[in-house]
């Protein structure tokens, strides 16, 4: 008996101290930046990719919606039979089911075939699209780039920031940061360093004071900072508000509607690296605008041999360009950093040529040139998330009929 209580008195002796833990390190932080533990307990959970109002405060990426780019009315969740074989086709309906989804989007020719939303979303909802936002931003430096703002893409990114000059720092080029390859500390998930980027209130301090740990160039480590970082160079390259040269250049030449952006404090710095809240059939005109080479209904919007760049695997990492995933070599998993859950994949894709846009858990825009396809999914966010499902179904279910692409 006296051994039974002197566990119970040990066992409790144990949780107080780890509630006297728990409660010093909210303390801590809540004294550093009371916007993160703010943003961690009341903020957008992963559960509720739609409940993009609980990330405040936010700014208006100012869209135009145009007429003559607006696609057909939803379908209804009812595949086009002349196109896919809707037995083959449904395995990815399933999956998009099993996996709490908002969206599932698949147009084919520049024509949605199927388009269907799941109970109580619509194609207004926006939701977070966690890292999609990286290959927007990508895109929008070569706009950058275009318009005579930023010299090329090896130029340093201490031209812009100067509190690089005088430190290893200085030799990061814009390159590099698009590559994920600068060699800057990665912020690891579960530190004060991690969520000052994260949910904290001053994204450039937490940006410009990571310092260089390996020579720039040298290695691949995939890192929201690094896009922070280049979000930062285009404001002050432009001398203009992210949202608004992001509004202007990119989404109403796209023909989108009004998206937000989720800044760090009122009047401050939005997230780069993610949380673009937009719907899912402006996602789709992103991937349009890179199956189009820069170039959508006619209109040219970035150069394609910058485009052509993005999309070229980067030396590094063959499964990488600026920002943004290849297919190609296949794998069965993909790593994100030393310090990251890694991406599964259960099979190799059945095309060579997938692109896709990456967001956490399962928010995707996959991009098939030969196919003439893109593929969008939102919802829930899900470490298990497998990439082959969707694509590999899609793509079987294409009729042979439709494609000269013998992997169909």
């Amino acid at each position: 008996m006296k051994l039974v209580r002197g566990l119970v008195k040990l066992l409790l002796g144990l949780i107080a101290l780890l509630l006297l833990f728990i409660v010093g390190l909210l303390t801590t932080m809540w004294i550093a930046d009371p916007t993160v533990p703010k943003n961690i307990f009341f903020g957008q959970p992963i559960t509720a990719p739609a409940a993009v109002e609980r990330s405040q405060p936010q700014v208006r990426v100012t869209g135009l919606p145009r007429a003559d780019l607006t696609p057909m009315e939803p379908v209804g969740g009812v595949v086009d039979e002349s196109i896919f074989d809707p037995d083959l086709f449904a395995e990815a309906v399933e999956y998009a089911d099993d996996s709490n989804s908002v969206a599932l989007l698949v147009q084919q020719g520049g024509v949605i075939r199927y388009e269907r939303y799941w109970p109580g979303y619509g194609p207004e909802t926006r939701t977070n699209p966690n890292s999609m936002h990286k290959p927007v931003l990508a895109l929008l430096v070569g706009a950058a780039i275009a318009d005579g703002y930023i010299d090329s893409l090896d130029a340093k990114a201490a031209t812009w920031l100067t509190e690089w000059q005088d430190d290893p720092r200085q030799e990061i080029t814009i390159r590099q940061l698009l590559q994920m390859s600068s060699g800057l500390e990665i912020p690891v998930f579960g530190t004060w360093k991690s969520a000052r980027i994260l949910f904290g209130s001053d994204l450039v301090a937490g940006v410009l004071d990571l310092q260089a740990e390996k020579p720039a160039g040298s290695e691949f480590q995939y890192s929201n900072a690094n896009s922070q970082l280049l979000a930062l160079i285009i404001e002050r390259a432009t001398q203009e508000p992210y949202a608004q040269y992001l509004g202007r250049r990119l989404w109403q030449p796209l023909g989108a509607q009004d998206a937000f952006l989720w800044l760090d404090r009122e009047g401050g710095m939005p997230r780069g690296f993610c949380c673009l809240f937009a719907n899912a059939r402006d996602w789709l005109r992103v991937g349009e605008l890179i199956l189009g080479e820069g170039e959508r209904a006619g209109e040219r919007i970035v150069p394609a041999d910058y485009v052509a760049q993005m999309l070229t695997p980067s030396a590094l990492n063959p499964n990488f360009g600026f920002q943004i995933w290849l297919g190609s070599p296949p794998s069965e998993t993909r790593k994100y950093n030393d310090f990251t859950v890694t991406a599964y994949h259960s099979a190799p894709f059945v095309v060579s040529d997938v692109i896709y846009i990456d967001g956490f858990g399962g928010q995707r825009v996959y991009i098939i040139p030969s196919q003439q396809l893109i593929i969008v999914r939102t919802g829930v966010s899900r470490t298990d998330w497998d990439d082959a499902i969707l694509v590999n179904a899609i793509s079987r279910a294409l009729r042979p009929s439709v494609t000269s692409d013998p992997a169909s």
